[in-house]
């Protein structure tokens, strides 16, 4: 690569992992924030309420998807991703310091909504327009491995938001943890988020959007062409995403409660499992769309699909059956190679679907339907049958479904071929 390639990837990517980590850490905290700000006679309970306020972020990320999706594509792809990540800064380190329940009643817990609303109207457009932004810069031989970037700097900030959260359950007494503890990883969002919002100022515009920017050919109004000349596509590619999401936030952010409400682990053996294959993720989504660039995107993560297919149901089998530490992380290392085959494609497959002219907005609408229903839902739907049907292969069973709807979707994808389009691999 190019250093101003190199440049424009590496300070797009830390944007990404500061933005992310914020909005992660409330899964991860999710059982004391249950315990601070719902508090119950029972645990499940608390820990419903939590999980729920987790979606509350997702159900909002629709609208600001719209908002900085019509912003990228009038205004500037740039400008989009500055305003988002600022957003997403404040209410973080509010959340840090909101009082509890305990100390000012229901005004706590609705504070906590508001705040984990703000977070969720900034990610609705900051990562489809980080998807954007990245995969408008490469070269078309390599757009699946720099797209893939948009997406593993996001898994680098959710490893990192599971990384703090390990380490501060090894060194703080859990009553230390409880108290004040849990307050430091959301004060620290703000810090790196200051720094992102610097990196991305310094950054140039996308080749791309500046190419349609000097032609006059800017759409005017890019969320409602989005719905009217590009519905078939935006609908095929949103149940092809749908595994993307759904797997993401069942194996790798609500398998540490899984983990230790489930299968009986202690706390810090199911953060140390996470974050060692969120890390292999990251690795195995540069991998798989590395070869996407070569044999395709659809072939690879058709693979992908297939493992998902044949293998949860044996894999959650396996884990119930047994609760052993080593058990449990070979399975989720096999859904890590799954994971990174099918997400390292998806950020090319995606941006390769739409023209230039409301792309910010396609792929922000595609993840911000995707994203809220099926994987931000995810945790507390599955929390809930959990505990009505007795059962801990309610993921399997949902994870297998989605994989099938997803690999069917995965046939009618294609790339567009109509003026506005990018250069073809």
């Amino acid at each position: 690569m190019k250093k101003p390639l190199v440049r424009t990837v590496v300070t797009s990517m830390m944007g990404n992992l500061f933005e992310f980590y914020d909005f992660i850490l409330f899964a991860y905290f999710a059982p004391i924030l249950g315990k601070l700000f719902f508090p119950s006679a029972d645990e499940t309970t608390e820990l419903i309420k939590a999980f729920g306020v987790f979606a509350v972020g997702f159900f909002v990320r629709p609208l600001g998807g719209v908002v900085f999706g019509h912003i990228g594509d009038k205004v500037g792809r740039k400008q989009a991703l500055v305003l988002a990540i600022l957003l997403m800064a404040i209410p973080t380190a509010v959340i840090g310091l909101l009082p509890t329940y305990e100390e000012i009643g229901i005004s706590a817990s609705i504070l906590l909504v508001v705040m984990r609303m703000l977070q969720g109207f900034s990610m609705g457009g900051n990562y489809g327009g980080s998807i954007t932004f990245t995969t408008e810069h490469s070269d078309p031989k390599h757009r699946g491995l720099i797209g893939s970037f948009a997406i593993t700097s996001c898994l680098a900030g959710i490893l990192l938001g599971s990384a703090t959260a390990t380490l501060f359950s090894y060194i703080l007494p859990e009553h230390d943890l409880t108290t004040w503890g849990w307050r430091i990883p959301f004060l620290l969002g703000i810090l790196i988020c200051f720094v992102g919002y610097y990196l991305r100022v310094r950054i140039p515009e996308s080749p791309a959007y500046t190419e349609i920017q000097e032609s006059g050919t800017i759409s005017q109004h890019p969320v409602a062409q989005v719905f009217t000349q590009h519905g078939k596509t935006l609908t095929v590619v949103v149940l092809a995403t749908l595994l993307h999401d759904l797997s993401f936030y069942m194996l790798f952010t609500y398998m540490p409660t899984f983990m230790t409400r489930q299968l009986h682990l202690a706390e810090e053996v199911a953060f140390t499992i996470n974050t060692i294959n969120l890390f292999l993720v990251c690795v195995f989504t540069v991998l798989g769309a590395w070869l996407s660039d070569r044999v395709g995107r659809k072939p690879v993560m058709v693979g992908a699909a297939f493992i998902f297919i044949f293998g949860t149901i044996p894999l959650f089998s396996l884990i119930t059956d047994t609760s052993n530490m080593t058990t449990v992380f070979w399975a989720q290392l096999v859904f890590a190679i799954a994971a990174g085959g099918y997400f390292g494609p998806t950020a090319a497959m995606m941006v390769e679907a739409f023209p230039t002219a409301i792309r910010f907005s396609a792929i922000a609408i595609t993840t911000n339907i995707s994203g809220p229903l099926f994987g931000g839902t995810a945790p507390v739907l599955v929390t809930y049958l959990i505990d009505k049907m007795g059962s801990n292969m309610v993921p399997a069973f949902y994870l297998t479904g989605a994989a099938v709807i997803s690999l069917i979707a995965l046939k009618f994808v294609s790339t567009y071929q109509g003026k506005g389009a990018l250069k073809p691999a």
